[in-house]
């Protein structure tokens, strides 16, 4: 085997190391959309995790142990590229989930809202017209209100 012959056997590796810091940035970008209530941008986002992910999954058997570190040429450097790896994708699972935690707290208070605005409409019993077309006025809250 060459020197060249080794290197391909690494390259894999060194591309989903590449994909992993590639992924980590796309969810902190993730966090700051989120936080700014930038939905579109976050939706656009969503393609390019996909395919991130999607890539890193090809590395799945390497990274689980399935496929045996022993049958790459280098070892060491195989060894300690599979360690980075994993430490990343931690990190990644560890703000995916943050997001997610995010996500789901910005779903609640949304609900909270349309309960609140629901539970409003109900409460208000005032009608704008009456039965001959008039306006009437309406009670809201308390106060009462000319429509």
């Amino acid at each position: 085997m060459t020197a060249g012959d080794k290197s391909t056997g690494i390259e894999p590796l060194r591309e989903g190391l590449h994909k992993a810091n590639a992924l980590n940035a796309l969810l902190e970008e993730e966090l700051a959309l989120l936080k700014a209530g930038d939905l579109d941008s976050f939706e656009a986002l969503q393609a390019k995790k996909s395919e991130t992910l999607e890539a890193l999954s090809t590395l799945l058997p390497v990274l689980t142990g399935d496929v045996s570190l022993a049958e790459t040429e280098d070892d060491a450097i195989a060894v300690s590229l599979v360690e980075e790896i994993n430490t990343l994708l931690t990190t990644c699972r560890d703000a995916h989930l943050r997001n997610a935690m995010l996500i789901d707290r910005k779903m609640e208070a949304t609900r909270s809202a349309l309960e609140v605005l629901r539970s409003s409409r109900s409460a208000d019993t005032g009608e704008t017209y009456d039965r001959l077309g008039k306006l009437k006025r309406g009670q809201s809250r308390g106060r009462e209100t000319d429509v």
